[in-house]
């Protein structure tokens, strides 16, 4: 039996309920990813909990599963349910006759994703941000660093934008100001009126990366939910205004710019900047030598 994961749940929406009795075939729970990343995620999982894994691809695009631990056989179907959705099945008809897994074990392996906890623990240090602009309301992602209370972000759509809504990893809600923008380097800085603890800086980050080197990143989606998104870096960084970018090969979905990406030792890899245009996995990262920078040429409150 896979004990349910404790680390911190990255938000997904991921329906389970109460396995039927009997050995019935259960119904489909859908899971906003697509179907190949909701297959290796679980196959990842079961791996490292000690499972011997089976993952085969069908000629409709299905992933079936078969994990195996002495007598502990998990059967699983993921299909997709649209390009960027699926759907889990599990239970004696979802590809061999064996023994169900549990909804607790599943949820756990899809929201761990095979993410090593050092990323996972990032999650507590990110805001999901929205204010409005140009006659629409922007929604967007932030990284607290230090004890002041104070978030760096991305620096586009915000112009003549003063006041920010700040949702904290409580559920709280709170105001933010506009503290320095910076154009050029597309970051912000947005001071909170109370002292939040956020991100250390000191010896966890991650200035050089290699080509296809692991990177994750933790974004808010359009409805506020954190969601942790896995991606590959690319070749050396790019240039766009004369400052570098690390290019990934990550989806980037709507609210998750200035959300922080992290490597597999959880050191801070740099700010989701945004996607290229006309692609759903191509995206860039302000890298973190850029963000030091920007913050030591202001100081808190600075305009």
């Amino acid at each position: 039996m896979i004990v349910p994961s404790r680390l911190p749940r990255i938000a997904l929406l991921l329906l389970f309920t109460v396995p039927a009795s009997g050995g019935e075939r259960l119904p489909a729970r859908p899971v906003e990813l697509p179907a190949p990343e909701t297959a290796a995620r679980l196959e990842r999982c079961l791996t490292e909990s000690g499972f011997d894994v089976t993952l085969r691809e069908t000629p409709g695009a299905e992933f079936r599963i078969l994990a195996s631990r002495g007598e502990d056989v998990r059967s699983l179907l993921v299909s997709p349910r649209s390009p960027l959705a699926s759907v889990v099945e599990w239970g004696p008809n979802a590809g061999e006759l064996h023994a169900p897994g549990t909804p607790e074990d599943l949820r756990a392996c899809i929201d761990r994703g095979g993410a090593p906890t050092e990323v996972l623990d990032g999650e507590k240090f990110v805001v999901c941000l929205r204010t409005h602009g140009e006659g629409r309301e922007i929604r967007f992602s932030g990284l607290l660093i230090g004890e002041e209370g104070t978030i760096v972000s991305i620096a586009h759509d915000l112009d003549r934008v003063k006041a920010v809504s700040v949702r904290l990893r409580d559920g709280r809600i709170v105001p933010g100001r506009i503290g320095r923008r910076d154009p050029a380097r597309d970051l912000t800085r947005i001071d909170l009126a109370e002292p939040v603890p956020g991100f250390a800086f000191e010896g966890r980050v991650r200035d050089r990366l290699a080509p296809d080197e692991p990177v994750y990143s933790l974004g808010c989606t359009d409805g506020g939910a954190v969601r942790l998104r896995e991606g590959i870096v690319g070749e050396n960084p790019r240039k766009s205004g004369g400052m570098p970018l690390w290019e990934v090969r990550m989806e980037t979905i709507p609210g998750s710019s200035g959300g922080p990406a992290f490597d597999a030792g959880g050191n801070l890899a740099g700010l989701v900047k945004g996607r290229f245009r006309g692609t759903k996995d191509r995206g860039y990262l302000v890298p973190v030598g850029t963000i030091i920078e920007f913050l030591g040429t202001v100081k808190r409150g600075n305009r």
